[in-house]
């Protein structure tokens, strides 16, 4: 066996192939994962495809997409995986949990900060992964339309003379990756949207674009036909006053809307028209800080609009194996990492009390939790 690597040239076909009979053509599915997932599956990303071989020909795959994001002003890397797979035959080896560990030290030595995964399973949780990120998940039935007062939007499907637009409207967004032109037009071509099918519609009035919604197209949930956002951006009335086109246009029974703790304005709007929601962290996905002590140091500038200039630079984070310290002067707290970063990110469980002083408690809930990235369009 060789030690895991990124993919040369030559073999990305083979990677392919790999990961469309094991996500797909095992499911009597068609192999499109090279379609759907381009952030992975291009020629600039072949160190991010990181592979096991044996007997001559690749067996275990992890892919890993690199970005940045960008919270509140403060810009930090973020690197998603998905597409972990290993041959049916090779399986039991270990070969997943080695490539795991080589992504997170690739992330690492590439300055990234934070791992978001595609995934819940053990193989994640060992390596320190958590459930993380609070949304709102708000349900739009059928019967509820009669609650909207509909203006005259109209929704149309995207083509690329809207491309600058749709970049607009996402620059405007407090919490995002950063997408360049290209990774824009690479992942609106794609059709598909966190795993499913999926379309791009634009909101317009009086000539003006608004806002943008990805609908995932519809899925027969038991008797009724459900369709999920998967990602929005731009005025959250208008897209609120999209709704009704959307259940024209899918015929569907009943839509459902993730919404970010952080986007408050839209979880008013939402909760005032009396929709249903639950609370949730983020679905199906776990995260793992990678490096906390340089997370702090580039969020600098948060903490000092949060806590002010003096005693931001009071605060120290440490990281020392699988736990993390923050530092009050001569006060510090050791918390478990898995705990620390459902702190910093927030978790949809009831807070546990930490056995911290008066001081770091007030400065954990002062400056946390931190919005996470929805993974939307950039989700692997």
């Amino acid at each position: 066996m060789q030690e895991p690597r990124g993919t040369k040239r030559e073999e990305f076909e083979e990677v392919l192939k790999l990961v469309n009979y094991v996500f797909r053509e095992s499911r009597n599915e068609p192999p499109n994962m090279g379609k759907w997932y381009p952030l992975i599956f291009n020629y600039n990303n072949l160190e991010n495809m990181r592979i096991v071989l044996e007997d001559g020909k690749v067996v275990s795959h992890i892919g890993i997409s690199e970005s940045k994001i960008i919270v509140y002003g403060c810009t930090t890397k973020l690197g998603s995986i998905g597409s972990v797979c290993t041959h049916p035959e090779y399986r039991g080896r270990g070969l997943a949990s080695l490539l795991l560990k080589d992504a997170m030290e690739k992330l690492d030595r590439d300055g990234v900060d934070i791992m978001l995964v595609s995934g819940g399973r053990g193989l994640y949780r060992r390596a320190g992964c958590v459930e993380a990120g609070i949304i709102y998940e708000f349900r739009v039935p059928q019967d509820k339309l009669k609650c909207f007062n509909f203006s005259d939007v109209e929704l149309f499907p995207y083509k690329e003379e809207y491309l600058e637009e749709i970049v607009k409207l996402y620059q405007g967004e407090p919490v995002r990756f950063h997408r360049s032109l290209e990774d824009f037009r690479m992942i609106l071509s794609t059709g598909a949207a966190m795993n499913r099918k999926a379309q791009t519609l634009l909101i317009r009035k009086d000539e003006k674009i608004l806002g943008y919604l990805v609908s995932q197209l519809p899925t027969q949930e038991g008797e009724r036909k459900v369709s999920y956002i998967a990602e929005y951006s731009g005025a959250r009335g208008a897209i609120l006053d999209a709704i009704g086109s959307l259940f024209d246009r899918y015929g569907v029974q009943e839509l459902i809307l993730s919404v970010p703790f952080c986007d408050e304005e839209f979880v008013y709007l939402c909760q005032r028209m009396g929709l249903d929601w639950t609370t949730k962290n983020i679905p199906g996905h776990t995260v793992k800080i990678i490096n906390l002590p340089r997370l702090m140091e580039r969020f600098c500038s948060y903490l000092q609009e949060r806590l002010g200039k003096k005693e931001a630079d009071l605060v120290k984070f440490a990281q020392e194996g699988d736990s993390f310290i923050i530092q009050l002067g001569k006060e510090q707290a050791v918390l478990d990492q898995k705990m620390f970063t459902q702190i910093v990110f927030g978790n949809k469980e009831p807070k546990v009390a930490l056995k911290v002083s008066e001081k770091i408690s007030k400065i954990l809930r002062s400056i946390f939790p931190l919005p996470l990235v929805w993974p939307g369009l950039n989700y692997v």
